[in-house]
């Protein structure tokens, strides 16, 4: 199981390693299948709990740049599903798998604020100031920002072309949005 974006060229140190990951298996393992999930989501998730808890108090809730990195949201139980089944598919390939809806990180910000009936204003911030937060925060034993994490923010997750997907294994990924409720409650 690697992610969406796993790419040796990666500025992010962890984003390399996922490449790498992938290489190593395919070369320890001859017809390795090689899983890339978008953001997982699911009940007491990191992902949209830490969205939730950051709502909950902070009148302003600060965006990564403009908002408008778009993510491809999926709920855990979809992909232990396609792991199944990627169990009896043919083995060897490729599987990027993301929700039904590519959203921007703005959009899924609004999506829990609507949900939880709250309104906060949302402010960008600009990456170098994030990385500058990143920088300082690293001194911390368990930072809450790192500068590999808005690595993956600055760019798009979204299922790319040329890779199998949910649609080959026969399953319909359910929607974010959908699912916040018991994802949050």
């Amino acid at each position: 199981v690697s992610g969406i974006g796993a790419d040796p060229r990666s500025r992010s140190a962890y984003v390399r390693a996922r490449a790498e990951g992938e290489q190593a298996a395919r070369a320890a393992f001859a017809g390795a299948d090689i899983v890339r999930p978008s953001v997982l989501f699911g009940p007491g998730d990191g992902f949209l709990g830490s969205l939730d808890a950051l709502t909950r108090f902070a009148p302003v809730v600060p965006l990564f740049g403009d908002g408008t990195t778009r993510l491809q949201p999926v709920f855990v139980d979809d992909v232990a599903a396609a792991v199944a089944a990627i169990l009896e598919a043919d083995p060897g390939r490729v599987y990027e798998l993301g929700g039904p809806r590519a959203l921007s990180y703005r959009e899924i910000v609004a999506l829990v604020l609507a949900f939880r009936h709250r309104r906060r204003v949302l402010m960008p911030v600009a990456f170098p100031l994030w990385e500058g937060l990143a920088r300082v925060a690293a001194a911390l034993p368990s930072p809450p920002l790192t500068t590999d994490q808005l690595a993956l923010l600055r760019e798009h997750n979204q299922v790319g072309e040329g890779v199998a997907t949910f649609a080959d294994l026969g399953i319909a990924p359910r929607d974010l949005e959908a699912l916040l409720g018991r994802c949050l409650d």
